[in-house]
């Protein structure tokens, strides 16, 4: 029996992995957030089995904090893991994910709200404010550059085909950290798909858009997204890219989509497959993998040209981004 979820209460899910450096400010962040009269909060970390002191960390900031908590995963498992486990100790009607290593204004999530309310949404996304590391609150760019002003509607189509070959790198939608009712979800306790540690953000949202989910894109509110050299989030693989591809093709499956939802969904699963090419054939050089560099060609037989585009830009730095978590 699906449990009674609390209707004027909001989660915070943050998912952290060896992340000591930045998790106290995340959960600070979080428990700092205002929430309008007669909404409770509630701040949920799980720890994902992290190799140093991250846990301890955390730990010492929560019991500080009356309502964040912490738990950690037996064994690593990776962000969707940590996030369904982070829903499933929560009662929250609402809820919305934070990285650890990125931050939020105190009165984003009682703005959200407030959109949710008066657009009688189910999911509210901001446009994020991309900052760097070395001076996190200072804003660089809105993660969608050329976004008009205001309030959007979000739809499937729409949300896909702007979550791909985007002219500015890393902006694809799929970065989005929405405020999300649980009440649309079919699994509320495990909205992600477990073993996605990769665009695991893209199919969830996609796959509640494509059933019927109302959602709006509005202006930045203060979520700080911070880049750095060697973000998490910046490590690819080949197999990772693969799974995006599974995804494509599962949702291409679907006997309700109409023409331009398909048409989004199979672009995105052409640029996934460039992407899973592209890699295994970076591994297949590292490696010395001749057989691997095979598979590579016959996954996209234009890998090879996009990868030479793909390294060309990142020199002159106009190169566009892969798949979004």
């Amino acid at each position: 029996m699906q449990r009674q979820l609390v209707e004027n209460k909001v989660a915070i899910v943050i998912a952290v992995y060896n992340d000591r450096d930045h998790i106290e400010r995340a959960i600070r962040a979080a428990a700092a957030q205002i929430v309008p009269d007669g909404y409770a909060l509630d701040v949920v970390v799980v720890d994902d089995c992290s190799t140093d002191d991250t846990y301890e960390v955390a730990a010492a900031v929560c019991a500080e904090l009356p309502f964040a908590r912490l738990f950690q995963l037996q064994q690593n498992g990776g962000p969707s893991r940590a996030r369904n486990e982070a829903l499933r100790q929560s009662d929250a009607a609402w809820y919305m994910p934070l990285d650890s290593d990125d931050a939020l204004a105190p009165d984003r999530l009682s703005k959200l709200l407030a959109i949710a309310e008066t657009e009688q949404a189910d999911m509210v996304a901001d446009n994020l404010f991309v900052t760097h590391g070395d001076h996190p609150f200072a804003v660089v760019r809105p993660l969608w550059p050329s976004k008009p002003e205001g309030v959007l509607p979000l739809s499937a189509e729409f949300f896909v085909e702007h979550s791909y070959d985007m002219p500015e790198a890393r902006s694809e939608l799929g970065f989005l950290k929405p405020l999300i009712s649980r009440k649309l979800l079919k699994t509320p306790d495990a909205p992600y798909v477990d073993e996605l540690r990769f665009a695991e953000d893209y199919e969830l949202y996609t796959r509640l858009l494509l059933d019927g989910a109302s959602a709006v894109l509005t202006d930045g509110l203060g979520y700080y997204f911070i880049q750095r050299d060697f973000s998490s989030s910046r490590s690819q693989a080949g197999d990772e890219h693969r799974k995006v591809a599974m995804i494509d093709r599962r949702f291409l499956k679907r006997n309700d989509l109409s023409q331009a939802e398909r048409r989004a969904i199979r672009g995105h699963l052409a640029y996934s497959k460039k992407e899973w090419a592209s890699w295994t054939l970076i591994e297949a050089g590292r490696e010395r993998d001749l057989g691997k560099f095979l598979s590579g060609l016959f996954i996209s037989w234009s890998a090879p040209l996009f990868l030479v585009r793909t390294l060309v830009g990142k020199i002159t730095g106009s190169g566009r981004s892969a798949n979004p978590s």
